[in-house]
């Protein structure tokens, strides 16, 4: 099991430190030309061709779509009553509560977790919590919706292309699996890259409601992928990716939406690197509870076992040695 977590979060630490120091040097690194080639084309290849070359049904997609917005919208009614409750600036600090990183750390995780099979699922997932931060989330900073908004996603039309090919049964040429197959094997690699860089411009200016929002997000995230799971019904792989993917830290476009609409932007930005690091430090036991519950019998119950057992283990062992 300690190779098997190494195997898995060994990349995703080396390659986010690349990106850090990239970021950190005189070299420097395009996080917004970068970002932008992601979200407009890397993300919408690695979904169509992801989800057209795997064969994934209606169902599935239907089903990872909706235990996406459960979750997204779970911990947005509980984040919600938490930041009335402490009267904490509710659109600053939503969004972060809410909305995890699901795709810069979210898919490589599930890639090196899961393998291909657990990265359909995950992306199926992935796209809606992106539509979701690019319009709800930015609505909430701007304080409007705007239909516009949604229609420019290119996400939108890539999974269009997919529901479209998948309900007709039409065959995909080759040369364009071929060109998604590479414009979305970056993806991965870049969205951590991205991550990297990210952190290595951000602060930590508050540390209280940082480290508030960042103990929140992954708090409310465990919850609502054990709510969801036992919901839904979910087990086997499909429970164990819901639940790695709702326990995300922080998603860093939060701070792009909070500079642009100046929702204190300082502030969001210590909450993001204080929820990744957070996370990082807990990343083990969430990767290992993510296993253990796509191994397991599903449902809520083994879930809320599986991710309490080593707390019960060291209040065992404290009260062994007193």
């Amino acid at each position: 099991m300690l190779m098997q977590m190494i195997d898995i979060l060994g990349p995703i630490v080396i390659i986010t430190a690349i990106g850090y120091l990239m970021g950190r040097s005189s070299l420097g690194l395009d996080t917004k030309g970068l970002s932008a080639m992601v979200l407009l084309v890397a993300t919408p290849a690695l979904i169509f061709h992801t989800l057209t070359s795997l064969n994934v049904t209606p169902e599935v997609i239907r089903t990872m779509a909706s235990a996406a917005l459960l979750c997204i919208g779970l911990t947005g009614v509980m984040g919600l009553l938490v930041l009335i409750s402490v009267g904490g600036p509710v659109r600053s600090f939503l969004p972060p509560l809410m909305l995890p990183n699901s795709g810069n750390m979210g898919l490589p995780l599930v890639l090196l977790a899961f393998g291909p099979e657990g990265l359909q699922l995950g992306v199926a997932y992935f796209f809606v919590v992106s539509l979701v931060q690019h319009s709800i989330g930015q609505s909430i900073y701007a304080g409007t919706l705007r239909l516009s908004t949604i229609l420019k996603q290119p996400l939108i039309y890539s999974i269009a292309a997919v529901l479209l090919v998948t309900w007709t049964g039409l065959p995909v040429p080759k040369i364009v699996m071929v060109t998604t197959e590479l414009l979305g094997g970056m993806m991965v690699p870049a969205m951590l890259m991205l991550l990297g860089a990210s952190l290595a411009t951000l602060q930590v200016t508050d540390l209280r409601p940082a480290l508030m929002v960042a103990i929140g997000r992954l708090s409310l995230g465990v919850i609502s992928a054990l709510a969801v799971i036992y919901i839904l019904g979910l087990d086997g792989l499909t429970a164990g990716v819901v639940f790695l993917l709702a326990t995300m830290p922080t998603a860093v476009v939060n701070y792009i939406y909070a500079e642009r609409y100046q929702h204190n932007p300082r502030q969001v930005a210590g909450a993001i690197v204080a929820s990744t690091a957070v996370t990082f430090v807990c990343l083990p036991v969430v990767v290992w509870t993510a296993l253990a519950i796509s191994e397991g019998e599903g449902g809520a119950e083994r879930a809320a076992r599986l991710s309490l057992a080593p707390a019960q283990a060291a209040e065992a062992g404290g009260a062994e040695r007193h």
